[in-house]
């Protein structure tokens, strides 16, 4: 791997090549959770209720999980730059056609265009960190990875929102579109980065497509690896993706901006804590232990949010650390890399990742339904005390992650 640094990429192509592919994740990311704070916007124009709403979003990870495997597996046999650029491309068109929808139908199937677009975003640049990084440095690369990703998110928030108040949802959504085509442009144009070029190569001459997926499919740790993924982001999912802004505006009181500035500090945690949790399981030569003591700072800070009502201060603290918290999610990229042989290292990491935007489709509609609870439309946000039964979901990945990490996941450092 120093060998393919010193003599076949430069330091700084190596560089460009990693940043304009994350680009594409911190596009994305944008995009997956823009619903959030367009949450009553939506309802109105669409009319549509708390839980159609849910359902409209989540329709994302649907096919962006159903895309994660068959992604895998493309990158692994395929040069990136095509597939990269095609899915930029099913990501933008979706956004375009979401921004004209006028029912739940049509919105949905522009969220669903959207998903699998995206699907390729995350594994694109792991695969990508693993063929022109050393394998030391792929945690703290991957936490990286995953701090653009919260930056994404938090572009998805905050500066999304401020736009709303200028020019309207659909009128945003367009400005996204056009960042989607010059994206594809600039994929297409420069990211020459060619799989061949790759000494360590992920191809295994041996083994086909169903050979390489049930080796990964037939180990527990895998499973055990991608059910603690899951569970630790579904916070990032369910709540900092779209309920989130709308029950700190309902229980907390806060302005619709406000409470998307607040709520953005929990990808601002996220982005924050994901390179140091790498870097620290690194020099402690530990994987396991960060996992479960993220789940547990997860759900402390959780619970208080959902049982008291805090100044703006203390509220942005314990969202900073429950977005932190979820930064185990990140790490374990890194454990079923090392579970896992090389030759089916994309695949592996398409699986766990599938196993974490799943979240999304699971918990965003169940606790849409929850929040309703007899109410309709617009008037299901009003009320606090349902916000919070549909939210304990929430809390309960924290919990039964943290039990994952201590009784079932198994030390992979220095595999």
């Amino acid at each position: 791997m120093a060998s393919l640094l010193q003599h076949k990429l430069s330091n700084f192509k190596t560089i460009l090549l990693y940043g304009i592919v994350s680009f594409f994740l911190f596009f994305e990311m944008a995009v997956q959770v823009s619903p959030s704070v367009m949450a009553t916007q939506l309802m109105h124009d669409l009319n549509i209720g708390a839980f159609g709403l849910g359902f409209m979003s989540s329709v994302y990870f649907y096919s962006y999980t159903a895309m994660q495997i068959p992604s895998g597996i493309l990158f692994d046999k395929y040069s990136p730059r095509t597939i990269i650029t095609l899915a930029i491309l099913v990501c933008t068109l979706g956004t375009l056609l979401f921004s004209f929808a006028d029912s739940i139908l049509l919105g949905s199937l522009a969220r669903l265009l959207m998903g699998a677009g995206s699907a390729f975003a995350f594994v694109a640049v792991l695969v990508v960190t693993a063929d022109l990084f050393k394998s030391k440095h792929f945690a703290m690369m991957t936490g990286i990875t995953q701090m653009l990703a919260a930056f994404g998110a938090m572009a998805g928030q905050m500066p999304i929102s401020v736009l709303l108040n200028h020019v309207g949802w659909r009128h945003t959504l367009w400005i996204l579109v056009l960042i989607g085509l010059v994206l594809t442009i600039t994929v297409w144009k420069l990211l020459k980065y060619e799989k061949n070029n790759v000494v360590e190569s992920t191809i295994h001459p041996h083994m086909d497509i169903k050979t390489s997926f049930k080796k990964i499919i037939s180990d527990r740790q895998t499973w055990y690896i991608a059910l603690y993924a899951c569970l630790l982001w579904a916070p990032m999912s369910s709540f900092a993706s779209l309920w989130g802004v709308p029950f700190l505006v309902s229980a907390d009181h806060l302005g619709q901006t406000t409470a998307a500035f607040v709520c953005s500090f929990m990808w601002l945690g996220l982005a924050l804590a994901s390179p140091l949790l790498g870097m620290l399981s690194t020099a402690m030569n530990n994987r396991v232990f960060p996992l479960y003591i993220s789940a547990l700072i997860g759900a402390i800070s959780f619970g208080l949010i959902l049982e008291f009502h805090l100044s703006l201060i203390l509220l942005g603290v314990l969202l900073f650390l429950a977005g932190a918290a979820c930064s185990g999610q990140a790490l374990s990229f890194t454990l079923v890399k090392e579970n896992n042989p090389t030759s089916v290292k994309a695949t592996a990491i398409a699986f766990n990742n599938m196993a974490v935007v799943i979240s999304g489709a699971f918990f965003q509609p169940i606790i849409g339904k929850l929040i309703e609870s007899g109410n309709e439309g617009v008037l299901a946000l009003n009320n606090p005390a349902h916000f919070k039964q549909g939210l304990y979901l929430v809390l309960g990945a924290y919990v039964i992650a943290f039990f994952v990490a201590v009784g079932l996941i198994k030390e992979t450092a220095g595999r």
